[in-house]
C-alpha cells in the first residue's frame, strides 16, 4: 500500500500503562514531619522576637475600650490587638472556607445525580 501524504494518519491509541518518572538521587521528598518541623523552628523564633518585643516595650499606656480604662505595659497592649486582628481574621477565613465546602458538596451530589 502506498502512502499518501496529504491524508491524515490515525493517531496510536493511548497507553493506559501509568507512567513513572524517575526522581533524581539527591532530591530529598519532603514530608508532613519535616514540614511541621520546619514551621515549629519558624514559630518558635516568632515567639523569641515577641518576647524581646514585649520586654523592651514595657511603659506603661492608658487603654480605652467599650467605655472601660485601664493601665497595661505597651507591649501587651499591641500584642493583645495583634492577636484580636489574628481572630477576626481567622473566623473570617473559616465562614469562608464553610461557604465553598458546602458550595463544593453541592455542585458534587448534582453532578451524581447528572444534573448540570
Amino acid at each position: 500500500m502506498v502512502e499518501e501524504p496529504w491524508k491524515a494518519s490515525e493517531p496510536k491509541p493511548a497507553s493506559t500503562k501509568p507512567t513513572r518518572t524517575a526522581i533524581p538521587k539527591n532530591v530529598r521528598a519532603t514530608t508532613r514531619a519535616g514540614v511541621i518541623w520546619a514551621f515549629t523552628i519558624v514559630a518558635i523564633v516568632v515567639l523569641i522576637l515577641l518576647v524581646i518585643f514585649m520586654m523592651q516595650n514595657q511603659a506603661q499606656a492608658t487603654v480605652y475600650f467599650l467605655g472601660l480604662q485601664g493601665e497595661m505595659a505597651l507591649g501587651v497592649t499591641m500584642l493583645l490587638a495583634a492577636v484580636g486582628g489574628a481572630v477576626v481574621v481567622a473566623i473570617v477565613a473559616a465562614v469562608r472556607i464553610i461557604q465553598l465546602r458546602s458550595r463544593g458538596g453541592a455542585a458534587a451530589k448534582r453532578l451524581d445525580h447528572g444534573e448540570k
